[in-house]
């Protein structure tokens, strides 16, 4: 065939061009392509493991005791159960003779998880043969070996008892979807949780009760029984399926990745701009050959199918290269990646993706040949605003591709409209600029005189080169300075927060622990009370969402909050029985949230008794100081008697830290501490590794641009 014939002449005449071409969009694809191949390959993984990472078909939790009655409840709401096992875990400070941590205790039940499960170093497995634990016993993984300074058959001590290591688990299947999420876990037998004494009023826990069906049940069939189920519950008792554990792990892996696809696209615009311009210049040097096959009579429609067929095969070629490269390179960076997200998944090839991406390719080879091979044609100079107008399918298309590369809905096509709007402002700023600046004279330097003029003479190649370095340059300082500023912000706050964040002090232990504190050169700041309730009505409406809430009370506002509507509050109440409305703050998201409104009237349960309060101002918390704070502050007065646990701050100062958290640890076991100053550390590490890549990924955007 002709055509076949005139294509492959032209590739063949032509080899530095084509090898330039091929380099150039082997770079623009290959960040996106690369990207996009890891966002599927989890995305695959983590469908097939959702049940693994849950432990069972599905998990009905909640921060309070479930009771008989709605166990019964759920059980009949359910499809024929199996079996069937209720958990409890509750974070705590675990001590060594050494150093004492903030970790998360479990109690582990026979038989569960029913998928997956742990293994230990000793290569024996459970529940598949190992027994449980006994009453004086832990499992606990290497991260609690090394955070304590222990060994195997040491003793570590929880709450107001010792236990022995008797295991140490290398892997963890359930170990994702923890219910404290960044915390060490221990396992524990239910006798020895009784031992421990840390579940008692007020304790920060979680419920949960355990379903394996009589039935297979798909992902999404559970999450359909998910959601039916949770319609007919109480608001405070969550239900999961497996689907939830899997969308968990993607939101926390979008956080990066939605970085990674914007520095990707840059990278593949700048790309798709060198490839245009390099086509463009193919073809203005083959102009008289275009012009000759016409003349001997070959039709348009055969020339415009033989270039355009031409650019597809240098598209093809390019896009093989990229996906082979891709096929050889999965074994050697799947195991790399593996480490770096804490995850085991099969970086496998999907026949699905290589699809789509061939269509997206063909799309693109159209959108950009036809434009630039139609006016050689028709033998006629086009305007520059028609010849704009012309590349308006590809515009499109690189915007839905854009839309579509990234996690979160929307960041691609606003990120890509933006860029758009920016192009066209320094085309028509540099079109302006040349136009006005019409350079005709004579420097002393030739050099530079030679120059301007032919930035003057060739104008539309230097917009276009002027764009693309200023886009490159703009992001190439900007990314890096975004993550660097905000590595910066978080290091510099640490010192000016507290040390140490306190929860579940009792009322009467906060004189001792503040007389501890003291001794250790510190103070005990920020003492705030928690009661729990729930808010039944609000303008003597029922509250579908009847969900628990932790209550407050105080007289003033704190240095982190303000009052943006209403006043503050008037004193202390006085009102015996309850016969006067009780003033309350309401947090501004929070009202938003609830749709609360100043002047609104709320009715909070608090154990069992019923309290009016009306709302006098909306406020403001700025969250980020890291004192206690609360959603709903009451007036002081109305409910200091009701049980109450107590939240406070250590301040920072000139002592030991782990002398602090051991010394606590030893004389209130159940006290639970918080090291405020390792959990900013912690994430300005994540902050400063994300940075780092996006910073090569910036540096590799810089190249394709140039």
């Amino acid at each position: 065939m002709l055509v076949l014939d005139l294509v492959s002449k032209a590739l063949a005449r032509s080899k530095s061009f084509s090898l330039i071409f091929i380099l150039n969009f082997c770079l623009a694809i290959a960040s996106l392509s690369y990207l996009q191949f890891f966002k599927g390959s989890m995305e695959s993984s983590l469908d097939t493991k959702a049940k693994i990472l849950l432990g069972s078909d599905l998990v009905v939790s909640s921060r309070f005791p479930i009771t008989p009655q709605q166990i019964e409840n759920i059980k009949n709401k359910l499809p024929k159960i199996k079996d069937f096992s209720q958990g409890v875990s509750t974070i705590s400070m675990i001590s060594s003779s050494k150093r004492a941590r903030l970790m998360e205790v479990v109690k582990i039940n026979e038989s569960y998880p029913y998928y997956g499960g742990l293994v230990f170093k000793d290569k024996t497995i459970y529940p598949k043969g190992e027994p449980l634990p006994k009453a004086n016993e832990i499992w606990v993984s290497q991260e609690v070996i090394d955070l304590l300074g222990l060994k195997l058959l040491e003793k570590v001590k929880i709450g107001k008892e010792n236990f022995i290591i008797k295991k140490i688990i290398e892997e963890d299947s359930l170990k994702t979807i923890n219910f404290s999420g960044f915390m060490p876990k221990i396992y524990i037998s239910e006798k020895g949780l009784e031992k421990t004494e840390l579940l008692q009023f007020g304790s920060t826990a979680r419920y949960k009760l355990n379903f394996l069906f009589q039935d297979n049940l798909d992902n999404d069939t559970l999450e359909k029984i998910e959601n039916k189920l949770e319609k007919s519950i109480e608001q405070n008792l969550r239900v999961l399926s497996p689907n939830d554990g899997k969308d968990r792990l993607l939101r926390v892996l979008n956080f990066l990745t939605d970085f990674l696809s914007l520095v990707s696209l840059v990278s593949f615009f700048l790309g798709l701009v060198g490839l245009i311009y390099l086509y463009s210049g193919f073809l203005r040097k083959h102009q008289k050959d275009i012009t000759i096959l016409s003349d001997l009579g070959l039709s348009k429609k055969n020339l415009a199918i033989t270039y355009i067929l031409h650019l597809f095969v240098l598209i093809t070629i390019s896009s093989i290269i990229v996906f082979s490269l891709m096929a050889i390179s999965a074994q050697f960076i799947s195991p790399i990646l593996e480490k770096l997200i804490d995850f085991n998944f099969n970086l496998s090839l999907d026949y699905y993706f290589f699809l789509k991406s061939s269509l997206v390719l063909l799309l693109l080879s159209l959108s950009i040949g036809l434009p630039l091979i139609l006016p050689l044609l028709q033998r006629e100079k086009q305007s520059f605003s028609k010849t704009i107008f012309s590349f308006t399918p590809f515009v499109l298309l690189l915007l839905l591709i854009s839309h579509f590369v990234t996690p979160s809905k929307n960041v691609g096509l606003i990120f890509a409209i933006a860029m758009l709007l920016l192009i066209i402002l320094f085309f028509t700023i540099g079109s302006f600029i040349l136009k006005r600046f019409d350079f005709v004279g004579h420097l002393e330097n030739l050099s530079l005189s030679l120059a301007l003029k032919n930035i003057i003479r060739q104008r539309k190649t230097s917009l276009t080169l002027f764009t693309a370095i200023v886009l490159c340059t703009t992001f190439f300082s900007l990314i890096p300075q975004i993550g660097s500023s905000l590595s910066t912000a978080l290091t510099q706050s640490i010192d000016e927060r507290p040390r140490f964040f306190v929860i579940d002090a009792k009322e009467e232990q906060i004189k001792d622990i503040k007389n501890a504190v003291n001794s250790m050169n510190a103070k005990l700041e920020n003492i705030s009370p928690m009661i729990r309730g729930r808010v039944v009505k609000i303008n003597n409406k029922e509250e579908l969402e009847n969900t628990a809430v932790n209550l407050s009370y105080r007289t003033k506002l704190k240095n982190s909050e303000e009052i943006v509507q209403g006043r503050e509050f008037k004193g202390v109440y006085n009102s015996k029985d309850f016969s006067k409305p009780i003033e309350v703050s309401v947090e501004e998201r929070y009202a938003n949230r609830r749709g609360i409104n100043l002047g609104d009237t709320l009715v909070f349960d608090v154990l069992g008794l019923k309290l009016k309060a009306v709302v006098v101002n909306i406020r403001t918390v700025n969250w980020t100081e890291f004192v206690p704070n609360f959603f709903l502050i009451l007036q002081k007065g109305a409910i200091d008697d009701a049980p109450k646990t107590i939240l406070a701050t250590i301040s920072t100062g000139d002592y030991d830290a782990s002398s602090m958290l051991l010394k606590l640890t030893d004389l209130f076991p159940t006290l639970t501490v918080i090291d405020v100053k390792n959990l900013f550390e912690t994430f300005t590490s994540l902050v400063k590794n994300v940075t780092n890549v996006t910073e090569k990924m910036s540096l590799y955007s810089i190249i394709v641009g140039l």
